[in-house]
C-alpha cells in the first residue's frame, strides 16, 4: 500500500475521531442539559449536578461507540477516492491486485500514486460537517437554557396571606358576648378585664385585614381571658386537694361540692348529693355485717376527715380568706354546727338521733357552702362561654377548661375508673363543655378559615401555634401576655397528648 493512500487513510481516521467527539458532545450536552432543565424544575429527583456526571457519561458512551461503528474498510476508501476525484477505479484496482506483481501492475499503481499525489490532502472534505456543528450548537443551546432557567427545586413561593375582614355577624356576635359579660354574676375583679380584652379585641379585628393577624389578635386574648378564667375560680385547686388526701369521705366530699360539669350551680342537685353524702357518712349502703355504721361510723369518718383537713387545706394553696377555703374549713370547725362539734356528740347519741344532728348541721351550712360553689361555677361559666363564643365565631381551637383530676378522669372514690355513661364524662376532652360549639382538647375534625376545609384539632393548633411562634419572639407583648400565651396552646396540646396517651 502506497504513502499517497495512506495520507488519505489518516485523513479519515483524523474525520472518524472528530466525527465521534461531535456526536459525544452533542449527545451528552442534550441528555445533560435537558436533565438539568428537568432538576432544576424540580420535575424529576436527582439534584442537579447530576446532569453533569451523566452528560459525561452519554458524551463517552455514544461517542465511543460512534468510532467504534464509523469505521470503513480500505476497499470502501478506495472506492470513494475513485469516485471523488474522477479515477475510474484506479485506486480499487490498486487495492484488489495489491499482492501480485507484474510489469503491467507495477505501471497501474505508480500511475494511480501519481493521480493520488497531484491531490491535496485537505481535498478530501468532511461530509456534511455543517450537521455535526448544529447538532453541538443546538444541545449546548439546551445546556444554556439550563444554566441559566430558575432552580425551582429550592423555591419557596411567596406566601399567600389569606386576608380577613370582620364580618357583620362577626361583629355583632362578639358585641353581644361583650354584653354578656358586662351583665354576668361574674365578680368585678375578673369581669373588668375580661370586658377590657373582649372590647381591645373588637378594636383590633375592626382595623386588621389578613387572617394571621386576626389568628394572632384571637389567640393573645384566649390566653388573656383563660388566665382570667383559671383565676377567677379555686374549687378545682380545693377539689384537687381533697381528693389527694386518699381519704374515701374526703373524696365523697369533694365530689359534693364538684359542679364543673353543669353551667351553673344547681340548688336542688347540691341538696340531693347532701342527702346521699349524710346516707355515706352514716353508713347506708354498707353491705358487710360487721361494718360500722350509724353514730359510731360518723364518729370514726369525721374523726379521719379531720386528720387529713388540714393537709388539704395547706396543699390547696388557697389564701384563709377565699370562698372555698372557707366553705370547706367552716364545714369542719364552725361552731356548734360544724363536724367537728358534731364528733362530740356521737357518744351519746343512736343512731337515728345521729342522723338528726348530722342532717340539722349540713340544713345550717348548705347556703353559706352553695354560695361558695355558685360563686365559683358562675365566675368560670362566664369565662368558658366567653372562649367558647369566640372559638364558634372565628374557627378558633379551643383549650381544654379547667376541671378537677377526679373529673377529668372519671375516677371513683376508690380511684378506679368509672362508668363509661358517668355524668362526669362530660367534661373529658372533646365531650362539649359550656355551651354550644365548646371543643375541647382532641383530634376531632374542625374547620380550618385559612382553607375553608375541615382538618384535625391537631393541625389546626400547629398553625396557630407557628404564627404566634413568630410573634413570641418579637416586641408584640409583655412578658406576662407571653407566659399566658405559652400557657394557652400548653392546655391545646394537653388534651391531644391525653387522647394519644389513652
Amino acid at each position: 500500500m502506497k504513502g499517497n493512500f495512506l495520507r488519505f487513510k489518516k485523513r479519515l481516521m483524523g474525520q472518524r475521531i472528530a466525527r465521534a467527539v461531535m456526536i459525544g458532545v452533542a449527545s451528552g450536552a442534550a441528555v445533560g442539559g435537558i436533565l438539568l432543565i428537568l432538576s432544576k424544575l424540580a420535575l424529576i429527583g436527582p439534584e442537579p449536578i447530576f446532569s453533569l456526571y451523566i452528560g459525561i457519561g452519554v458524551m463517552l458512551i455514544v461517542g465511543g461507540f460512534a468510532f467504534l461503528f464509523g469505521g470503513r474498510s480500505d476497499m470502501a476508501i478506495a472506492r470513494e477516492l475513485d469516485r471523488k476525484f474522477g479515477l475510474k477505479a484506479r485506486v480499487e484496482t490498486m487495492l484488489e491486485y495489491n499482492g501480485e506483481e507484474s510489469d503491467m501492475l507495477e505501471m497501474q499503481r505508480q500511475d494511480t500514486e501519481q493521480k493520488l499525489a497531484e491531490i491535496p490532502t485537505g481535498a478530501y472534505k468532511f461530509n456534511k460537517l455543517w450537521i455535526y456543528i448544529l447538532a453541538i450548537v443546538l444541545s449546548l443551546a439546551i445546556v444554556g437554557v439550563g444554566v441559566v432557567v430558575k432552580n425551582m427545586r429550592d423555591y419557596i413561593p411567596p406566601e399567600e396571606v389569606e386576608p380577613f375582614k370582620l364580618s357583620a355577624l362577626q361583629e355583632v356576635g362578639l358585641t353581644e358576648l361583650i354584653r354578656y359579660v358586662e351583665t354576668s354574676r361574674m365578680e368585678d375583679e375578673f369581669k373588668t378585664p375580661m370586658v377590657e380584652e373582649l372590647n381591645s379585641l373588637l378594636d383590633d379585628l375592626k382595623r386588621i385585614d389578613t387572617m394571621p393577624d386576626m389568628q394572632a389578635a384571637l389567640t393573645k386574648s384566649m390566653a388573656v381571658l383563660l388566665d382570667i378564667t383559671y383565676n377567677s375560680s379555686t374549687s378545682t385547686e380545693m377539689l384537687d386537694a381533697l381528693w389527694d388526701t386518699g381519704d374515701v369521705h374526703l373524696r365523697y366530699l369533694a365530689k359534693v361540692l364538684d359542679s364543673s360539669t353543669t353551667q351553673s350551680a344547681d340548688w336542688g342537685d347540691f341538696a340531693e348529693k347532701l342527702a346521699e353524702y349524710i346516707g355515706i357518712l352514716m353508713g347506708d349502703e354498707e353491705t358487710d355485717e360487721n361494718a360500722t355504721v350509724g353514730a359510731a361510723r360518723v364518729k370514726w369518718a369525721i374523726d379521719s376527715m379531720m386528720i387529713n383537713l388540714d393537709v388539704a387545706l395547706r396543699s390547696s394553696g388557697l389564701d384563709e380568706s377565699d370562698e372555698m377555703y372557707v366553705a370547706v374549713n367552716n364545714l369542719f370547725t364552725r361552731p356548734i354546727v360544724g363536724l367537728a362539734s358534731v364528733k362530740l356528740q356521737m357518744d351519746y347519741l343512736s343512731d337515728e338521733e345521729a342522723r338528726g344532728v348530722l342532717t340539722n348541721s349540713f340544713e345550717i351550712m348548705k347556703d353559706d357552702t352553695f354560695a361558695a360553689i355558685d360563686l365559683n361555677r358562675a365566675n368560670a361559666a362566664v369565662g368558658e362561654y366567653a372562649m367558647t363564643r369566640l372559638a364558634s365565631l372565628f374557627a378558633a381551637p379551643l383549650p381544654e377548661f379547667e376541671r378537677p383530676e377526679f373529673v377529668k378522669k372519671n375516677l371513683s372514690v376508690d380511684g378506679s375508673q368509672g362508668s363509661a355513661g358517668n355524668d362526669d364524662d362530660e367534661n373529658k376532652p372533646g365531650g362539649g363543655g359550656i355551651g354550644p360549639g365548646a371543643t375541647f382538647g382532641s383530634d376531632d375534625l374542625v374547620l380550618n378559615p385559612l382553607t375553608g376545609e375541615y382538618v384535625t384539632y391537631g393541625e389546626l393548633i400547629h398553625t396557630y401555634y407557628t404564627i404566634m411562634y413568630e410573634r413570641l419572639d418579637s416586641d408584640l407583648y409583655t412578658e406576662e401576655q407571653k407566659q399566658m400565651i405559652i400557657k394557652y396552646f400548653d392546655l391545646l396540646f394537653a388534651g391531644i397528648e391525653d387522647e394519644e396517651g389513652k
